[in-house]
């Protein structure tokens, strides 16, 4: 590891810690890394629409629900050595109410950003363009329609549409 590479990712860590609170930013304690939860910004009167599964009595019809806010985007992180001069950093993306597409899609836009600002750092840059633009970036607009299937004993809701096998980030 640089110096340079060092201090970079300090200065990095540092600064992405006094800019969010502890809920939104947590750095790891083992390795250069974290993990970022992020609340998308919604448009107001933004709403779902729940369709029940086809194995319900209600499979033709469903509800709309004006909500305020989406459960956040996590991003985990790991910082290499050679970040941000050479490598870009480790990441996962997960969203409980997007896609395996969806976030594929959301994965290969922050590898494409790393490409652009190579040898910058990058996770400001990354978290506000997940928190602000990943729902122009997905074309998600209100209503958006979520599905809701059984999982085991409880509930779980997925967006509807095809899933297509996920990818690992980074």
């Amino acid at each position: 590891m640089s110096s340079e590479d060092k201090e970079a990712q300090e200065d990095e860590l540092l600064a992405l810690a006094s800019i969010y609170d502890e809920d939104e930013f947590k750095r790891a304690e083992s390795v250069q890394g974290g993990e970022t939860r992020i609340c998308l910004e919604l448009p107001q009167d933004f709403k779902i629409f729940v369709r029940g599964s086809s194995t319900e009595s209600l499979q033709s019809s469903g509800f709309e629900y004006s909500v305020c806010f989406l459960p956040p985007l996590v991003l985990n992180f790991e910082l290499p050595p050679d970040y941000p001069s050479t490598s870009p950093p480790v990441f996962t993306l997960s969203g409980k109410w997007l896609s395996q597409a969806q976030l594929s899609a959301l994965c290969k836009h922050l590898d494409n950003v790393w490409k652009e600002n190579r040898g910058c750092v990058v996770l400001f840059a990354w978290m506000q363009f997940l928190k602000e633009e990943t729902l122009n970036y997905l074309n998600i607009s209100s209503p958006y329609e979520l599905k809701m299937c059984p999982q085991g004993k409880g509930q779980s809701w997925t967006p509807g549409g095809p899933l297509e096998a996920g990818k690992d980030c980074g």
